[in-house]
């Protein structure tokens, strides 16, 4: 691999690492925003599907993947209004 090859390569991981970040920041907000009632939940997880797919997450994570990261911003909000 080339020096440029290898440059260009890690502009992409910078990106998908960004975006994939700012996804589960989002998985939460929205978690939390569904908690407190200000959104109703299934919306908020067919919107971050929705999300998922036009930001190709599902395509280059797969959906078990994507799944995973939604059901876990729902379930650690469940457990911490549980303790």
């Amino acid at each position: 691999m080339t020096v440029a090859e290898h440059e260009l390569l890690e502009t992409r991981r910078a990106v998908a690492n960004a975006k994939l970040k700012e996804y589960r920041n989002q998985c939460w907000r929205l978690a939390i925003l569904a908690s407190r009632g200000t959104v109703k939940k299934d919306e908020a997880v067919d919107l971050l599907w929705e999300i998922g797919i036009a930001h190709a997450l599902v395509r280059t994570l797969g959906e078990d993947r994507l799944q995973a990261i939604i059901a876990e911003a729902f379930a650690g909000l469940q457990q911490e209004i549980a303790a």
